[in-house]
């Protein structure tokens, strides 16, 4: 068997330096002939993927969030035949979909994920036809917690980075959007802090959502809509609504729905699983049902 593990060399807090070999020989026990590659930050992992998987028997992807969206990225420009299985050793500074997934990170965890080889057929999200997201797409409130860390700051402190700007980003649930949005079967607009279309349970470590709500292979995603607030009262009203997870439609509101146009009055700055996405006023997304085979 043959597998091509591609390894993020400065991804987290860099503890795949010291893994890398432990992790190499579990691979090897298994059976498989490894090839290791090492990413890189020129946004040239989707090339290296389309062109070195087919015909691999599994792919092995060692990095966080950003590094699986550029593996999955590739994997996705492939016909669906030809699209290895995929498993994601986590080792980022947040790991949001390791976490939604409970996916293994101990030695004696891998070793029994890869014997078992149980895979889920996994959903993965489209934006304008060219940007693809694992587990989530959003703009406001919040969503510059996943990106704006320096690099140095996230290794050195891993999630908290994370925490302290979502803490600063509090006061800005009274600014808005102006947001027109179009899903299965209905429409919203409205005055927006926060949007968010995602295909996980946690996000930007900061945002959780019930995992009796979230399914990753049913071919839908969850839009999760945070409104405008007037004053520091109706703000902590909200915190409140998402510490407890209660969506219920008036400041919050959390809808399931496998396509969403959202059309907005600016060209609000976008995360894509925890990377910047770019400056977009309007999005088209879209769920591939069941587009990877993930090993769990």
């Amino acid at each position: 068997m043959n597998c091509l593990m591609l390894v993020n060399p400065v991804a987290g807090m860099i503890r795949i330096k010291t893994e890398l070999f432990n992790l190499m020989k579990i691979f090897t026990d298994a059976g498989y002939e490894t090839t290791v590659m090492f990413t890189r930050a020129d946004g040239t992992t989707p090339d290296l993927v389309e062109k070195e998987a087919p015909g691999r028997d599994l792919i092995v992807c060692c990095g966080g969030d950003g590094t699986l969206n550029e593996v999955i990225g590739g994997l996705i420009r492939l016909e669906y035949e030809k699209r290895p299985p995929l498993f994601y050793y986590a080792c980022g500074s947040t790991n949001d979909f390791a976490t939604t997934l409970k996916l293994p990170r101990t030695p004696n965890g891998i070793k029994q994920s890869i014997a078992a080889a149980r895979t889920i057929d996994l959903d993965v999200g489209l934006m304008n036809e060219s940007r693809n997201f694992s587990y989530i797409a959003a703009f406001g409130i919040f969503t510059k917690a996943s990106y704006s860390p320096d690099h140095k700051t996230k290794n050195a402190i891993g999630h908290l980075a994370y925490i302290l700007k979502a803490a600063e980003e509090l006061g800005n649930l009274r600014d808005s959007y102006h947001t027109v949005i179009d899903y299965d079967g209905g429409r919203t607009e409205g005055d927006y802090a926060m949007v968010a279309v995602s295909n996980s349970t946690s996000a930007g470590g900061v945002l959780r959502l019930k995992e009796n709500e979230v399914s990753l292979s049913d071919g839908v995603l969850e839009l999760l809509l945070i409104k405008a607030v007037p004053d520091a009262g109706a703000t902590m009203a909200v915190v409140d609504k998402l510490l407890k997870q209660q969506y219920d439609g008036d400041s919050v509101s959390l809808i399931h729905t496998s396509r969403a146009h959202i059309s907005c009055d600016k060209n609000p700055p976008w995360t894509i699983d925890g990377e910047f996405g770019g400056n977009v006023g309007e999005a088209d997304i879209r769920c591939l049902k069941g587009a990877v085979k993930l090993i769990v």
